[in-house]
């Protein structure tokens, strides 16, 4: 069960490493299209840093749960 969770969340962290725009910083359009985009930037890299806490947090549990076994 907790393997199977820790491979989704490496699929998940892998695709949203892959959708960042590398381009999107230091752009310096204030304007409606470049708010929201910036705005779905930051939701995207909450999610990501989200993402690879719970991959650290599962992969020390998974690891120290194999060495009581």
């Amino acid at each position: 069960m907790i393997q199977n969770l820790w491979i989704l969340c490496s699929i998940f962290l892998i695709l949203s490493i892959m959708i960042h725009n590398p381009k999107s910083q230091g752009m310096g359009g204030q304007n409606q299209i470049m708010n929201g985009t910036r705005s779905a930037e930051e939701t995207l890299n909450k999610v990501t840093w989200t993402l690879i806490t719970i991959f650290f947090v599962l992969t020390i549990y998974l690891a120290t749960l194999s060495k009581i076994d």
